[in-house]
Parts: C-alpha cells; sequence; structure tokens
C-alpha cells in the first residue's frame, strides 16, 4: 500500500552566509558556511495516522515540516504526497505553526475564512454565507462555537490557537502539519488542547505530523514517535506507542506503559540532546552564521560536519 506521506533519502543543505569578522580586525569577513539540517533521511507516514517527531534543537525537525508543507526543496531526495512529489504548497496540505498568525482586524469566522475565499476543487467560489457556514462548522469542531464574531484579542492564547487549528481544517487537506502548536501554552491549556486535537484526529482522520520538543506530549498524542537524530538529523528510531485509549478519564501519563513509553523515547533524544550539546550545535543566529559549522573551502572540515 503506497503511504500518504513519503521521505525518500531526503537530504537539506543551506548555504549560510558569511558573518562579520571579529570586532578590531580590519575586513576579514567569515566565509560562507555549508550547513546541513537534514541526511539521506527516509519515512513513511500512513493514510490517517498521527506520527509524533522529536529531535535535539537544530535536528532540522521544522525544516521536515518546511519540506512537507512545499515551503522548499530537498536538496537530494524525494518527497511524496500520495505518491506524487511535493513541488510546492498545496491545498492538500495544511500547517498549524506555533504562532497562531491570525489578523487582528479579522473575526475568529473571518479568520478561518480565509482559505475559502478563492476557488475550490470545483472551480466554485463560495458565497460569503457559505463561507461563514463552513467557518461556524470548523469553529464548533474545535470547541469555539459561539465565538464567531470575537476578535483575537478578545480571545485567550488557547481560544486563538484552537482558531488557527479550524482554519488550517476548514478547507478539508488531507495532511495536517503542526509545528509545536501548543509550546507557548500554560501546561493547563496544553493538556486540554492535546485531548481536543486527539478528538478532531478522530473526528476526521486526517493524517497528522507533530513536532514537539516535549516527550510526554509525542508519546501522548502519536500513533508512532520518530526520534531525529543530532545535526545533520537522520532518522534514528520510530517508536510504536502501545498504550490504552486516552478515551475516559484515567490518568494515562501515570499508566505503566506510558511511563515505560516515555523512557524508551527519552532514552534515544538524551543521547542526542548530549551529542548535540558537546558539538555545540545551535540555530543559525540573527546575523545569519551558523557558528558550529564549517567554512565551505574546508571540504575535509565540511564531511566532517555532515557525520
Amino acid at each position: 500500500m503506497t503511504a500518504k506521506i513519503s521521505l525518500q533519502n531526503v537530504s537539506k543543505q543551506f548555504t549560510v552566509r558569511a558573518g562579520k569578522g571579529p570586532k578590531g580586525l580590519k575586513g576579514g569577513a567569515k566565509e560562507a558556511t555549508i550547513l546541513t539540517a537534514l541526511d539521506a533521511l527516509s519515512l513513511d507516514v500512513r493514510d490517517g495516522e498521527f506520527l509524533t517527531l522529536v529531535g535535539p534543537s537544530g535536528s532540522g525537525k521544522t525544516t521536515l515540516l518546511d519540506l512537507l508543507a512545499g515551503l522548499t526543496t530537498p536538496t537530494s531526495g524525494e518527497v511524496l504526497v500520495d505518491g506524487r512529489p511535493v513541488t510546492g504548497p498545496g491545498k492538500d496540505r495544511a500547517v498549524v505553526f506555533q504562532q497562531y498568525a491570525l489578523f487582528p482586524w479579522r473575526t475568529a469566522s473571518a479568520n478561518v475564512s480565509i482559505g475559502l475565499e478563492g476557488k475550490g476543487p470545483d472551480g466554485r467560489k463560495l458565497t460569503r454565507r457559505e463561507r461563514a457556514a463552513k467557518a461556524s462548522e470548523y469553529l464548533a469542531l474545535v470547541g469555539l462555537a459561539g465565538f464567531e464574531d470575537r476578535f483575537p484579542h478578545e480571545l485567550s492564547g488557547g481560544m486563538k490557537q484552537r482558531v488557527a487549528i479550524a482554519r488550517s481544517l476548514a478547507y478539508e487537506p488531507d495532511v495536517l502539519l503542526m509545528d509545536e502548536p501548543f509550546a507557548a501554552l500554560d501546561a493547563q491549556t496544553r493538556e486540554q488542547l492535546q485531548d481536543e486535537l486527539l478528538r478532531i484526529w478522530r473526528a476526521t482522520g486526517k493524517t497528522i505530523v507533530f513536532i514537539t520538543h516535549g516527550i510526554d506530549e509525542a508519546v501522548y498524542l502519536g500513533q508512532r514517535v520518530a526520534v531525529l537524530s543530532a545535526r545533520p538529523g537522520r532518522l534514528k528510531e520510530i517508536v510504536d506507542v502501545d498504550i490504552p485509549d486516552r478515551v475516559g478519564d484515567e490518568d494515562i501519563r501515570s499508566h505503566p506503559a506510558f511511563v515505560e513509553q516515555r523512557h524508551k523515547v527519552w532514552t534515544l533524544l538524551h543521547d542526542e540532546v548530549r551529542v548535540a550539546q558537546d558539538a555545540g550545535h545551535r540555530k543559525i543566529l540573527p546575523d545569519g552564521t551558523a557558528p558550529d559549522e564549517t567554512p565551505t573551502t574546508n571540504p575535509s572540515n565540511h564531511e566532517r560536519s555532515a557525520a
């Protein structure tokens, strides 16, 4: 059976511009560097699966999501959805970011309607009333029935993220890509939205790829957890999550099976976090430099950076 999403031997490199030389020296700009974010990564996601993805900072998690969304292209390898190469953004995929990115001058309903304002797959453009009805439908799905006319400043952080999820669902994509969408929320709101997301997933049957730094969150939400290595990101292991159904009042996070699965993911991730810290891996700095990468003009150094 063809996978819904397939990454086949995908690598992604960035050329990072040179930064300024040490203060007080004349000229002497640093050389440009090659940053290898992902290296020969292969991963299949089944239709209707909820896959969570964890890895140390700088392991290429967001880069991987950008590739799936069609916001960037791989340096080598292929990214396929339904067996077709991803060549750019498409309405078969929706992205939910950590930041809500809501238009402050538009109501919740109007924010959700943004993706409905163009022509649909059948070439027909929805009327204003039809768009409002569909927005109300998806706001109700995320638990915001009755909040259609509220502006973002009238909503809590958790409610804003619900609007962002409703907006992504409204034009009915097959795949939902989520980049740490609950990271900025308090613990109680985060757990509440985790349960809401599982409910929405069951109701819609979407294929979900969910990036998180939280091991508990990864195990609680995912049917499988994909663990990435320190940069350059490679698929270290996929952990099948075998815990009781999350439906009900039982505290699944204290269940022995949950604790066991969490420890397994923690062990895999802990080693990679230590490797990343020892290597000094950091994200690209605001001046465009990547301090832990090596100059492109030194091939031997570049080979070590991609190892």
